[in-house]
């Protein structure tokens, strides 16, 4: 019987081989065969991902190497945190929430612009108030003080007797109530022959 496999010669003879690096021996290629059909079979799976990304995006992918299908995996990646971090981002959010906001007061204006009878001071408490509201959300998206509003005219700057309002000074970039294009907002609620209900 040979004694190569279980003792390895030596300068001073045969020495006893263990166990363990007899089980070493035997078990490294089968564990490095398993290590590579999963990185295949991660590969594989990993390339008809792409496939189908990429066909979904118009383009047409042929064949692809193991190389090419990690590289577009990264690319594909960073692609999504990219489009993830925009959809995250609070100032995308605040600027979509600023230009709804100002296009609601737009209309509002138009609206009370169109509806006659209307009186002029309560528009212009509306619409600033409209305004002022929407410097808050700058200052609140900016982080900062905004540039100070110019000074209130007289006729802004009235309290109703009755309701007790105090009229803000106008914003900086007041919506403008007059110079909007009117919409045709009105009903037959709002005709002229019908009266006007006013909060005081």
């Amino acid at each position: 019987m040979s004694y190569d496999l279980a003792y390895p010669l030596t300068d001073d003879g045969p020495q006893p081989v263990s166990r363990t690096y007899q089980y070493r021996k035997v078990m490294k290629p089968m564990l490095e065969r398993k290590r590579r059909a999963r990185i295949n079979r991660c590969l594989d799976e990993l390339k008809e991902l792409m496939v189908n990304a990429l066909q979904s995006e118009g383009e047409n992918v042929a064949k692809l190497e193991k190389a090419d299908i990690l590289e577009l995996t990264v690319r594909h990646l960073h692609k999504l945190r990219r489009q993830r971090r925009l959809s995250l981002n609070p100032t995308v959010d605040t600027d979509r929430f600023r230009a709804g906001f100002t296009h609601a007061a737009n209309e509002v204006s138009r609206c009370l612009a169109s509806i006659p009878g209307v009186d002029v001071r309560l528009g212009t408490q509306l619409m600033t108030h409209l305004g002022h509201k929407l410097n808050d959300i700058q200052r609140a998206a900016a982080g900062t003080d905004t540039p100070p509003a110019s000074p209130a005219s007289p006729a802004l700057s009235t309290v109703s007797s009755s309701s007790g309002y105090v009229t803000p000074s106008p914003p900086s970039s007041p919506v403008p109530l007059h110079t909007a294009v009117p919409l045709d907002c009105s009903t037959n609620s709002f005709s002229k022959s019908s009266p006007v209900w006013r909060p005081w």
